[in-house]
């Protein structure tokens, strides 16, 4: 505890404000965006978030998780490594799962992944391709 009664600043809970207000900018930028047709396709946040490793970009799907219904794929590049994280909300599992969608883009970035149809996590070495990595995830999404 730091004077005043506040907790002390620690590695993980700075990764966590900072995972939370990257979660809302996320947030905001997906509600800002409306459908063009008057039968929406499935909303999706499929975004490249730079330098991030992998436990940055699940804390991030966890931060959006209960204000985001629909589908979350992020990428990231740290220590030369491409991690990528997908989510889904559980009343579109049926449709759509993130087990499939990290299988179906982690070998675009040379690696592999998998997980459960509501969350899964992957990587590869190929970071020049992370960018066509998350296009291939638009395109599964898009088709949905």
């Amino acid at each position: 505890m730091r004077p005043g009664g506040r907790p002390a600043l620690t590695a993980s809970r700075i990764c966590g404000v900072a995972a939370a207000n990257t979660a809302k900018a996320l947030l905001a930028k997906a509600q800002s965006i409306e459908p063009a047709v008057s039968q929406p396709p499935l909303r999706a946040i499929i975004e490249n978030l730079g330098v991030a490793d992998g436990d940055y970009l699940q804390a991030v799907a966890d931060s959006l998780k209960g204000q985001f219904k629909g589908v979350i794929v992020l990428g990231g590049v740290n220590n030369a490594a491409v991690a990528l994280v997908a989510s889904v909300s559980p009343e579109f599992t049926a449709k759509v799962q993130a087990g499939k969608i990290i299988q179906s883009i982690a070998p675009i970035v040379g690696g592999k992944g998998g997980g459960k149809p509501d969350n899964a996590r992957g990587g590869g070495k190929d970071t020049a391709k992370l960018d066509e990595a998350l296009a291939k995830a638009r395109t599964l999404v898009a088709g949905v």
